[in-house]
């Protein structure tokens, strides 16, 4: 049974839209997803001229729609109106009215082609493969005259998220196409002060105006925007013999990049760099001991999931040489079986150098220059989420990533509940 669910103006005015299509750019945990799905599901019991109403729910892939809508759709369908047993292979909920519900994934557009639809969601819409709603999904809505929306976050990255953006701006006049209407809300009308001070401390400025403000940040070439050399540089990163040390490694072997680190007031302080050509991982252990051999206080190797597989010696990796050597008292390692996605990585990153409180929480020493370098010159390629890589660049951010991905992920403090419409 459906809950009673609380009354957001735009959310009102998206649910009772007569407009074919909508298109939906709102916050994480603002309620898109919810609504969508029951605007869904309220359709099934309606009579149509024909006698198989169609209606699907298209998340970017089907693993995605397989393990976030699948689930959920089928909860909110009462159970008295399935025909027989949902189908878990094909994601297909039969009803007692004769209509279907198809939960789908759009990596493979003929999933939906074929069919005439009488409406859908396209979730995720910034990450659909361009085109696919011009191309497959409008064609397949025009016999019954379909409905269908289009929602997601604006993101400044996703592969359709430039023409989600598009779609969303053009249709924002209704003289555009009198078919289209677009809708827009925060996460700050709708999620509680603790989660939204939990986002802020933990996302970046830019992230945050994305992720929950629902604003459509400006496409900005680097990559580490937090970054500012007048506010994260500073001289009092210095090396405390009474913390533990933490090396961050990227275990390429030209060059071989680490990264020395302490975990101080709830932050995170550079204070060396150790950058070597032409190396190895036993060569690398041999210069960290000369420097700083006299450490008691611990030590904790944090490193990409290549020093766990890929061999620098007939018999040994990485990890068991570090693991092995006995000259680092104190050992913790902490190496992951897959690396995190790039794009996380670095938004753990902006978010400590600058979090949307304005709050920074990582500092680095000067003489951490091939650092400094990156995060100073890192950029994107345009319009795309790839980045340029110059001559010796990445390596030390990378490392400088592992750290942080791991130590200060990115997350929210609580349970994000949404605030509805309620039903009507």
């Amino acid at each position: 049974m459906w809950s009673q669910l609380n009354h957001h103006d735009i959310q009102h005015k998206l649910w009772r839209t007569k407009k074919r299509f909508a298109l939906v750019a709102a916050g994480r945990g603002s309620g898109k997803t919810e609504l969508a799905r029951r605007r869904i599901v309220r359709y099934l019991p309606i009579k149509k001229p024909w006698s198989n109403p169609m209606y699907f729910y298209a998340l970017p892939t089907y693993g995605q729609a397989k393990r976030v809508a699948w689930e959920e759709i089928k909860k909110l369908v009462p159970k008295h109106w399935i025909l027989g047993e949902p189908k878990d292979g094909e994601m297909v909920i039969k009803t007692i009215f004769g209509s279907s519900l198809y939960v789908v994934g759009l990596d493979k557009p003929q999933r939906i082609e074929g069919n005439q639809w009488d409406g859908g969601i396209i979730d995720e819409f910034s990450d659909q493969r361009p085109g696919v709603f011009d191309k497959s999904v409008r064609p397949a809505l025009s016999h019954k005259t379909g409905w269908c929306w289009m929602i997601g976050v604006p993101k400044r990255f996703g592969i359709g998220a430039v023409e989600f953006k598009d779609k969303f701006y053009k249709y924002m006049d209704e003289a555009a196409d009198p078919d289209f209407q677009s809708f827009t809300w925060s996460s700050e009308d709708i999620l509680s002060a603790s989660e939204l001070e939990s986002a802020r401390r933990n996302l970046s400025s830019e992230d945050y105006d994305e992720q929950f403000r629902a604003s459509w940040v400006s496409i900005r070439g680097a990559v580490y925007h937090a970054f500012d050399e007048v506010f994260n540089v500073v001289s009092e990163a210095t090396y405390k013999a009474d913390v533990p040390i933490v090396v961050g490694q990227d275990f390429n072997v030209d060059p071989m990049s680490w990264v020395l680190c302490h975990v101080a007031a709830n932050g995170l302080v550079a204070f060396d760099e150790l950058r070597i050509n032409n190396t190895n991982t036993q060569a690398s252990l041999d210069i960290l001991h000369q420097k700083y051999g006299h450490h008691k206080a611990g030590w904790i190797f944090i490193g990409d999931a290549s020093g766990r597989a890929r061999k620098t010696s007939a018999t040994s990796t990485d990890y068991v040489i570090i693991k092995n050597d006995p000259r680092f008292p104190n050992k913790t390692m902490s190496y992951t079986k897959a690396n995190p996605a790039v794009e996380d990585r670095n938004a753990s990153v902006n978010a400590l150098l600058c979090n949307a409180n304005k709050d920074r929480r990582l500092f680095v020493n000067p003489r951490c220059k091939w650092l400094i370098r990156d995060l100073t010159s890192l950029s994107y390629k345009p319009n795309t989420r790839e980045i340029q890589l110059g001559p010796g660049l990445g390596h030390m951010s990378d490392a400088l990533g592992y750290i942080v991905y791991r130590l200060f992920p990115l997350r929210t403090d609580h349970k994000i509940t949404s605030s509805l419409v309620t039903r009507g």
